[in-house]
């Protein structure tokens, strides 16, 4: 459903600025990374919450970095030109130009609008904390707006590393022996030092399945034509066109990242032939965008699109929903009737 992924977009980029890739979450803050999504739109007995997993000290990169193949790290990131650029002096994307990034300052680019998590990191990067980041960006920067998991294996990350380490003028220098056997000291270390387990989590009703979860929200709100009813266009169209970077949305405009946009309300959710929707949504080709399912796509799209590749978390104010479906119903040379 090219219109749900949209809609994902539309709306995550309202909120987020932006999607995903693989490196794109590996290497700044903003990289936004994640893959964009289309867009648009139990009982039990009570049980105890198991203990999450202590963290697990993240396996250095520097012992492997001598014999990292770049080529293998480059096809890795080049999933994520949609979002990242890499030649030197490109211009940003949705996230920023990786040109130079080994060694350089987190917030490298000039111009771009990096998050306060990466933004406050005083120190530059250095070939561990890019290995750090990429492992657990979350765990990394707390705070920060990249979404993806992480690259578990160290093989993969020592590629990706080597790989942006060829992304300057003059490469930073390969570890010396004396930095390895420093890094894997101290890796030797944190494994000989268990980290303390959290306590358990109190005894919980089981919590309700995430479509569950949505209706709720949405029987919460007013009727979304009474919401239509007040919302504000022009307020819904600037709240939109922060997601022109992965969007368009004048009639015949190409797609970007996202499906363009034109025509979404009453079309098919996948309703772009020319572009390759997730299997979520190209299920649910069949089913239009009426104006409830994009409330309640934008409300949460993962609880509205099981299976949607778009992480978006949601608008949660139902107001806002309705200005941002106000501007999409006005996306047409026959907008839809106002539902009453």
């Amino acid at each position: 459903m090219a219109s749900s992924l949209e809609m994902n977009k539309i709306i995550g980029a309202v909120l987020v600025g932006g999607m995903v890739a693989l490196i794109s979450g590996l290497l700044a803050d903003q990289l936004v990374g994640t893959p964009h999504e289309e867009g648009a739109p139990g009982g039990g007995e009570a049980m105890v919450a198991s203990a999450p997993a202590p963290a697990q000290p993240i396996e250095p990169v520097l012992p492997l970095l001598a014999a990292a193949d770049p080529a293998a790290g480059q096809k890795i990131a080049q999933k994520c030109a949609q979002c990242h650029t890499f030649g030197k002096g490109e211009p940003a994307k949705i996230g920023p130009n990786l040109w130079g990034i080994v060694n350089n300052k987190h917030g490298h680019m000039e111009g771009y609008a990096y998050s306060k998590a990466i933004a406050s990191i005083d120190k530059p990067w250095g070939y561990e904390e890019l290995n750090h980041f990429i492992a657990s960006p979350r765990a990394y920067a707390p705070g920060t707006k990249m979404t993806f998991a992480g690259l578990p294996k160290v093989e993969e990350r020592a590629e990706v590393i080597a790989w942006l380490r060829t992304l300057a003028d003059t490469p930073a220098p390969l570890p010396d022996q004396a930095a390895i056997d420093a890094a894997k000291k101290a890796y030797e270390e944190a494994k000989a030092t268990p980290a303390a387990a959290p306590a358990p989590a109190a005894p919980a009703a089981p919590a309700a399945p995430a479509a569950t979860q949505t209706a709720a929200a949405g029987s919460a709100a007013a009727p979304i034509g009474e919401r239509l009813a007040k919302a504000d266009l022009a307020t819904g169209q600037r709240a939109a066109q922060k997601c022109v970077a992965c969007h368009s949305f004048d009639k015949g405009g190409p797609n970007k990242v996202g499906p363009n946009q034109w025509g979404i309300l009453g079309s098919p959710h996948a309703h772009k032939e020319d572009y390759n929707y997730s299997k979520a949504m190209s299920a649910l080709h069949d089913k239009p965008w009426t104006y409830e399912a994009l409330d309640q796509f934008i409300a949460g799209p993962q609880a509205a699109v099981p299976g949607t590749k778009m992480t978006f978390a949601g608008i949660k104010k139902p107001e806002e929903r309705a200005d941002v479906i106000l501007y999409l119903r006005s996306l047409s040379d026959n907008p839809k009737p106002l539902p009453h």
